[in-house]
């Protein structure tokens, strides 16, 4: 149960977004410098990278350089490993049941909302279409987690 111990409340997040879209990696990365300060943010490419970095496998071994997320938004349309097969891995693994999951993505359709929620999605939000947009979606999103309980370690 390492991730959870290393989940704790506070006042700043540690995201780990899941994205494979170079463009969007680089708006959510500006639009936290903007709208969410204190937060760090770490990107990975796909589901794949994103269950070496929460094993802490190779180059994300040092948990030091890359921490435990509090938060994971992720894309759901990517190579590899989509969205959904990241979500089930996700809440398969008790280590990872309890981090919130944030499915930020361009598609509107009712079927992926509903198969992100049935998955175990905490919150599916359509991708804006402007940086503003951006900014101000991550802004409310990392201002409502930010400020939730996290379980106690081992719970």
């Amino acid at each position: 149960m390492e991730y959870i111990q290393l989940m704790r409340p506070s006042h700043s997040l540690v995201i780990l977004l899941v994205e494979d879209d170079e463009n969007d990696i680089l708006l959510t990365h500006l639009a936290v410098q903007e709208g969410c300060e204190g937060h760090a943010l770490y990107s990975v490419h796909d589901g794949d990278e994103a269950i070496r970095y929460l094993r802490g496998e190779g180059q994300f071994a040092d948990r030091g350089r890359f921490p435990v997320p509090n938060v994971i938004p992720t894309d759901l349309k990517m190579p590899r490993m989509s969205g959904f097969d990241l979500l089930c891995w996700l809440r398969s693994h008790a280590e990872s049941s309890v981090i919130p999951i944030i499915v930020l993505t361009s598609s509107d359709l009712q079927s992926d909302v509903l198969e992100a929620y049935r998955l175990g999605a905490n919150c599916y939000i359509t991708k804006p279409a402007t940086v503003d947009g951006l900014i101000a979606v991550l802004h409310a999103t990392s201002e409502f987690w930010s400020r939730c309980e996290w379980p106690a370690a081992n719970a």
